[in-house]
């Protein structure tokens, strides 16, 4: 294995041209095969083949890009794994092929990651100085916003096209404070809990709404108009105080509630691994927060940073109806029943010694997240 000119580790570009060069079917040179032959084998190629494959010729990368859409939502969820030259080097596991795919990352260097959003991984300045810095791994697509007033955990985009018309929402690292910038503010707007003695705890967009979590089960809608403004919406009924819901991380605390979102629902979870969860389906019309004990053909994927609710996971060889824990504390990652049962211990990704060695955890990324954007609506 060599490393290719686009940072992706697979064929050796050179090697590869030459021998398509020389090579023949039928008396034609293999890069002018039929479009629709090498759109059906580039549709057949995990992720790192396919970006491979796109740069091996003009004609193989025209249908490369034809057929990326439908290839990378079609790649499971994978784990970002931190190294000890996580400074230039990002690292993704797929847990259902047992494979590490090495993407370079040249302005990855000198910063942390701190949130997930519609395929962007959102980096942050270790030091608080430069811009907030989010790019798409697979797309190679970046945006940039101003610096935060303060480091933040989570951070989630309205649109991620181009930052003239995104706006960017983020919690702050000790989940006291709500931020948020808009295209047209000169700075970041701070909100504070909304009720004392309360901690933010998650963000979402949903249906072209800014959700926002608080650790006692209330949802509150943000609006991001000219006028802000934060009021509650919904409540998940959540008699679990708050000594059980925040835990211990890396001398910070988190929280064992968060909002998760499929096509057609939105979720409320409280979860910790080893233990039952409880799952409320939050009803839109009602505003209310209904206890659900299954996920029918779909799963929960979830990481200190980073979840999805994932549909039909079979296909990768997976499982329905469960949850799959990548947690800061535990080597293996954990397939679990939602009675907190496990069923089905996966490989050590090989992140316990790497998580020794540098600043974050790992957590899942989601590429059928890269062409799906839920965007604000402000009606």
């Amino acid at each position: 294995m060599t490393k290719r000119k686009n940072g992706v580790e697979g064929i050796d570009d050179g090697a590869l041209k030459k021998r398509i060069t020389s090579e023949k079917s039928d008396g034609r040179p293999w890069s002018e095969l039929p479009m629709d032959l090498l759109g059906d084998i580039s549709r057949k190629l995990n992720l790192v083949d396919h970006l491979a494959f796109g740069g091996v010729c003009r004609s193989w990368r025209m249908s490369a890009l034809a057929s990326e859409r439908d290839v990378i939502a079609s790649q499971p969820p994978l784990v970002v794994l931190p190294s000890i030259s996580a400074d230039k080097v990002l690292s993704l596991y797929n847990i259902f092929e047992e494979n590490t795919y090495h993407i370079e990352l040249p302005t990855f260097a000198s910063k942390e990651c701190c949130g997930l959003s519609s395929g962007y991984l959102v980096f942050q300045d270790r030091k608080g100085q430069d811009e907030l810095l989010l790019i798409n791994p697979i797309t190679r697509h970046e945006l940039k916003f101003p610096t935060p007033p303060t480091n933040i955990s989570h951070a989630t985009i309205t649109s991620p096209t181009t930052p003239s018309d995104s706006s960017i929402v983020a919690l702050s690292k000790d989940f006291v404070r709500l931020l948020f910038y808009r295209p047209s503010d000169d700075k970041w707007t701070i909100y504070k809990t909304p009720e004392p003695k309360c901690f933010y705890a998650d963000i979402i967009v949903f249906k072209g709404q800014v959700y926002v979590l608080t650790w006692n089960g209330k949802i509150w809608n943000l609006r991001l108009q000219s006028d802000a403004s934060l009021t509650l919406f919904a409540v998940c009924d959540n008699p679990v105080p708050c000594s059980t819901i925040l835990r211990r991380f890396s001398f910070q605390y988190r929280p064992n509630v968060f909002l998760v979102a499929s096509d057609d629902e939105l979720l409320m979870v409280n979860f910790r691994v080893f233990t039952r969860p409880k799952i409320f389906k939050v009803d839109l019309q009602t505003r209310k927060g209904v206890v659900t004990n299954t996920l029918g053909d779909k799963a929960l994927f979830i990481a200190d940073m980073s979840r999805a609710l994932i549909s039909n996971p079979t296909k990768w060889g997976g499982h329905n109806n469960c949850i799959y824990a990548l947690d800061y504390y535990l080597d293996p990652i954990y397939v679990l029943s939602l009675e907190g049962k496990i069923l089905q211990t996966l490989k050590d990704t090989g992140s316990s010694s790497c998580r020794k060695c540098t600043f974050y955890s790992s957590y899942w990324y989601f590429p059928n997240k890269c062409f799906h954007v839920d965007f604000l609506n402000e009606n």
